[in-house]
């Protein structure tokens, strides 16, 4: 930028809007004087100062605007997901959207989820795995959520025709194939590394419902607080949590003055969900993508079910009268309330 340049953009700085009196009246003084005539050596230095100084305000007045922008899109999208499955579940008849992602990476594609474990690429710290049981899957079938996509970490899958399934953070990050973080619960036909796996089979028992094996789905347990509010602190302290943080053990309340601790399935919204098939009754049109995560993360938001209720002793659950979406959180397993904090920069944004 040449000086003639540098003197134009002076000329044009209204002195009363630097909130600096000393600085506006500095300007002001200057620009006076540019009309009477010329600036000497001195003055123009000073005139490039004041440019720099201001352009540095700038700078740091903006500082995280676009991750701040981005913090108030994933909340907007929460609250629109919130909504969508609700009102999906009201316009087809009580019944919710199924085919979410499990988070689940398995080493077989079996019905049991042979090495089932959180999914390797999840930015989620807040999650542990248990087993689904018979009565807990058949209330999940009664309200519409009869199947989850599973990860099935295997070499012998070849989305795209290049790469394979072992390495997932190393198949996305590859630019040799169209594999991307949040498609990777799709099947290997549609560039991912998953399956299907159905909680009801062709050889249904009497009562219309058999489990297919023993698979497990990820929980939540960031603890109730977050969650629910302040009535999760009871609730919060009838859990013990290991050396890891995972739940071991669980007290339920005999005297029925507290609520005892509720399972809350935690699944991903990635695109294998009828949620978003537009052209079902309350579908929606797009996938939201969760973008506080690198590019070989999962990136869909969360939902959070409350499948159960745990009882004294381990990991054993009795199963909810009926399944009930809870909330939604984010990728990274943050409430709307934390991502709110991104938002509004009292809280660092990742």
């Amino acid at each position: 930028m040449n000086m003639k340049s540098i003197l134009k953009h002076f000329d044009r700085i209204e002195a009363s809007s630097i909130t600096d009196a000393k600085t506006a009246k500095r300007v002001a003084k200057l620009q006076a004087k540019r009309k009477q005539g010329g600036f000497t050596l001195l003055e123009l230095l000073v005139v490039v100062a004041i440019l720099a100084a201001i352009a540095g305000t700038a700078t740091i007045a903006l500082q995280d605007t676009d991750a701040r922008a981005s913090a108030a899109a994933h909340v907007a999208m929460m609250d629109e997901l919130n909504e969508g499955i609700r009102t999906y579940r009201v316009l087809n008849k009580n019944t919710y959207p199924t085919n979410f992602d499990s988070l689940i990476e398995t080493t077989s594609n079996d019905t049991s989820f042979t090495g089932a474990a959180l999914i390797d690429i999840a930015a989620l710290e807040d999650l542990q795995a248990v087993t689904l049981t018979v009565d807990a899957a058949e209330r999940m079938s009664d309200i519409g959520i009869n199947g989850l996509m599973v990860a099935h970490n295997d070499a012998g899958s070849n989305p795209d025709g290049d790469g394979d399934c072992s390495d997932f953070a190393g198949l996305i990050a590859s630019r040799g194939n169209a594999v991307v973080a949040g498609n990777i619960f799709l099947t290997p036909a549609a560039n991912g590394c998953g399956y299907q796996w159905q909680n009801i089979d062709s050889d249904d028992t009497t009562d219309g419902f058999q489990l297919n094996g023993t698979p497990s789905v990820m929980i939540w347990n960031g603890g109730y607080e977050r969650i629910l509010g302040f009535d999760g602190i009871a609730m919060d302290a009838q859990m013990t949590a290991d050396a890891d943080g995972n739940y071991t053990t669980f007290t339920a309340d005999a005297d029925d003055d507290t609520a005892d601790p509720i399972v809350l399935m935690a699944v991903g919204l990635g695109p294998s969900s009828n949620l978003f098939n537009a052209n079902e009754l309350g579908g929606l049109t797009s996938v939201p993508v969760y973008r506080h995560v690198s590019e070989t993360e999962y990136n869909r938001f969360i939902a959070l079910f409350n499948i159960g209720t745990f009882v004294t002793g381990g990991i054993t659950y009795t199963p909810a009268d009926q399944v009930t979406l809870v909330t939604i959180i984010d990728g990274a397993g943050d409430t709307k309330e934390e991502e709110l904090g991104e938002w509004d920069g009292t809280r660092n944004t990742i």
